[in-house]
């Protein structure tokens, strides 16, 4: 681009980082996306190439409420509803790499067996970002507002650290299962891209894409792989409003999820597929953003309106198999 304004602080731009929360009763990934009061905005659940300013300190706690939908074929164990929550700390580690750290502490509820509490695995992720403007480049330290209107791009990697527990039992003194603990036992790893582009001063178009596998766990009852997921997301981000020192923001989203059915070791000691696991879903959301300074603060809900379950009509407690997802988000960043 030749037109250039005035050098604008990233610091300035950066206030919100919205992290995926899991996305299944028992399977977790991580998005990060990040907006200010000017330049590109942020979707909901779709990562954001922007990086954290460079020698930045960033904080967010978000919550996610997942009801399920009951059916008499899983009478009388139901899944009635998940509850996620993540603390993220991230870092400008330089203008072009971040750094963030993810806590989950989930809450899995189900009829007639119990409710299981505890903290999920931790999660690193790291974020390489870089943006086209008369070819492929690292992002700068600082950019103009037409600088930030070029496409920028990231590669990413997340890994979980196998932390959480996977040996919780009821009551009753019965293993719960391991779709029900909040641990995953073995690490998982995600490789992805993200892509960004201001479509005008006030609307920007984000997409993603990326693929997560899950390693094999031992537990003292099976042994149990979850299936990979395979994620594509887009979005539009509007800024509906800004004045100095505050915008107000709204985001839609399609979320396309596909998940490989989960493997369990069989009477021979083999790991085969699971029957009524795995599919493919499509989800819309849509959600506002509000930035005071250098807080933001985020409420969002999506809902699938697509899916294609294997032996979907044995499933329940499953993607796809959601009234809704609701999530809130408090979030800072802080110069160093």
């Amino acid at each position: 681009m030749s037109r250039r304004r005035p050098a604008f602080p990233r610091l300035a731009a950066v206030l919100l980082l919205s992290v995926a929360p899991p996305a299944r009763a028992h399977h977790g990934s991580a998005g990060v996306g990040m907006a200010g009061p000017e330049g590109p905005g942020a979707a909901l659940e779709t990562t954001s190439p922007i990086p954290i300013p460079w020698n930045s300190l960033f904080f967010m706690v978000k919550s996610e409420y997942v009801p399920f939908r009951q059916f008499d074929l899983a009478q009388p164990e139901n899944k009635t509803f998940s509850l996620f929550d993540t603390l993220v700390a991230g870092y400008g580690i330089t203008p072009w790499l971040t750094g963030y750290l993810f806590l989950p502490y989930n809450v899995k509820a189900q009829d007639g067996v119990g409710t299981n509490v505890g903290l999920g695995d931790p999660g690193l992720f790291l974020s390489f970002a870089f943006k086209y403007d008369e070819g492929f480049r690292l992002v700068p330290a600082k950019e103009s507002l037409d600088e930030l209107e070029d496409w920028h791009f990231s590669v990413f990697g997340y890994v979980t650290v196998p932390l959480g527990p996977t040996v919780s039992a009821t009551h009753a003194l019965d293993w719960f299962a391991p779709d029900m603990q909040t641990g995953f036992g073995s690490p998982s790893f995600q490789l992805g891209v993200s892509a960004a582009k201001q479509l005008s001063p006030d609307l920007t178009w984000l997409a993603d894409a990326s693929y997560q596998f899950f390693l094999p766990h031992t537990y003292p009852f099976t042994r149990y792989q979850f299936g990979a997921e395979s994620r594509i997301n887009t979005a539009i981000a509007w800024r509906a409003v800004a004045t100095p020192g505050f915008r107000f923001d709204v985001a839609g989203e399609v979320n396309f999820l596909n998940l490989q059915r989960d493997q369990e070791r069989n009477g021979a000691a083999v790991m085969e597929p699971l029957q009524a696991s795995g599919g493919t879903i499509l989800y819309a959301g849509l959600g506002v953003r509000a930035y005071v300074g250098r807080f933001s603060a985020a409420l969002a809900a999506r809902t699938s309106f697509a899916r294609w379950l294997n032996e979907g009509a044995e499933q329940q407690g499953s993607e796809g198999l959601e009234w809704v997802r609701v999530a809130l988000t408090l979030s800072c960043v802080l110069p160093i």
